[in-house]
């Protein structure tokens, strides 16, 4: 698709394509033309009714987007960077000792889903009851705007994501975090006046969903990248300084997230085509970390690779605004293991990637 041309209709799913690195960057950064209020996926909000409410952050425009993500940016400070850096570290070594301890295990299941799901509700101060549910969660919010939208749901399917919906929104309602959290700093933007308690509610959702499966599926594909390409381990073994380039290197090699969705916010004439007001159009950020155009030698894992650009966490006024603390985890985990002292090998099971997401979903390590 690359080979082709700059933007390609995708009749299959009605929507336009950007394979290439420049036209997926320009789109990207053009958020006067290209806007994110027709939802993230291959789901058009403009033209079919959303599977649940659109969230208050990742699928606004200016000046709603402004507002909102002004508060999480604020939040999102280096001094609480560094305070969950303390944090995430230390458990980084835990599940390290842990590793050790049990000597196989799968390091998706059992290290890298868990770690992840301590450190941001932690921080956001939900209960640690039942957080499997936002993995859930996220399952049918992909379902939803993605594949499989037009297929029938279940019984059982609408009886479950009705049932998470309800306990994710609950969990981020006031009464239900802790007073000293990112949570509760959240609600009392919203006691200034900068956004409605509605949307406090539905920005801690935001916070959660967005932090969790890019970010553990991220850190579980550096880390079978490295263990089945041996140098590249032994590098970072020599170097464990290198562990934030390692995750990001994965993220260009392999983003969890595939694709970025845009809708045009005007008709217009767009790289040789002629665009609608509100077409769909995706930004294939798996193809474009891949375009030889812009990286040498592109299906390569390399872990000191000058990866700086790389579009696996989007750029732009909707880039993830939380890629700071996703870096710093994967960073943190991958260099505990990295610098540990241990042999650490591919199990002898084989590894499966996830049925959701470009990811490694389980991964049988040995650890002595």
């Amino acid at each position: 698709m690359r080979a082709r041309e700059p933007i390609i209709w995708l009749e299959k799913v009605g929507v336009w394509g950007a394979f290439v690195d420049d036209v997926s960057r320009e789109i990207l950064m053009d958020h006067d033309r290209f806007g994110n209020a027709g939802g993230g996926g291959v789901a058009n909000y403009y033209r079919e009714k959303p599977w649940r409410e659109p969230s208050v952050v990742f699928e606004v425009d200016p000046p709603d987007h402004t507002r909102t993500r002004k508060v999480l940016s604020r939040l999102l400070s280096p001094r609480t960077v560094r305070e969950l850096s303390d944090k995430a570290e230390a458990l980084a070594n835990d599940a390290v000792a842990k590793a050790r301890s049990m000597g196989q295990l799968d390091f998706f299941s059992e290290i890298a889903k868990p770690y992840v799901l301590q450190i941001i509700p932690d921080a956001v101060g939900i209960p640690e009851e039942d957080r499997e549910n936002i993995i859930t969660y996220n399952k049918y919010m992909i379902k939803g705007r993605t594949f499989g939208r037009h297929e029938p749901w279940t019984d059982a399917e609408l009886e479950e994501s009705e049932r998470v919906v309800n306990w994710v929104s609950e969990m981020c309602n006031r009464d239900s975090i802790s007073s000293d959290g990112l949570g509760a700093e959240i609600y009392k933007a919203a006691d200034a006046g900068e956004i409605s308690m509605h949307e406090a509610n539905m920005l801690i959702r935001s916070f959660l969903s967005a932090g969790t499966d890019t970010t553990f599926g991220a850190i579980s594909n550096a880390m079978y990248f490295l263990l089945s390409n041996r140098p590249e381990w032994e590098k970072l073994v020599a170097d464990p300084s290198l562990a934030r380039n390692a995750y990001d290197e994965g993220l260009r090699y392999r983003s969890p997230a595939q694709t970025i969705a845009r809708n045009t916010r005007m008709e217009m004439d767009f790289h040789g085509v002629h665009m609608n007001q509100y077409d769909k159009i995706i930004v294939f950020v798996g193809s474009a970390n891949r375009d030889p155009n812009r990286w040498d030698d592109p299906d390569e894992y390399r872990v000191d690779r000058k990866v700086t650009g790389q579009l696996g966490l989007g750029i732009g006024i909707h880039g993830c605004v939380g890629q700071m603390v996703a870096r710093m985890e994967g960073e943190k985990l991958l260099g505990a293991f990295a610098s540990s002292g241990c042999d650490i090998d591919l199990g002898e099971e084989q590894f499966e990637w996830a049925k959701s997401g470009r990811y490694v979903g389980k991964l049988p390590i040995t650890v002595s």
